[in-house]
């Protein structure tokens, strides 16, 4: 299996509404030409789950989650 059938089957699995905004995100990066790299960004955050994995880096919490993303907007 590809990589890129490994993406999409886990894309697949995603809810709608999250979709939607991955779709909007690659579509931005797309249009916008900016040096923001979405496959960077998969690349970091699959390298903190391997590390999580390994007991490497402490587990995250929903509620660290949810402020990280407050604390982005």
């Amino acid at each position: 299996m590809t990589t890129a059938q490994i993406i999409y089957e886990q894309y697949k699995v995603l809810p709608k509404r999250i979709r939607q905004e991955l779709k909007a995100l690659i579509n931005s990066e797309d249009e916008a030409g900016t040096t923001f790299s979405l496959l960077e960004d998969i690349e970091q955050g699959l390298n903190e789950v391997k590390l999580i994995r390994q007991g490497k880096l402490p587990r995250r919490t929903f509620a660290d989650l949810k402020r990280e993303g407050n604390n982005a907007e």
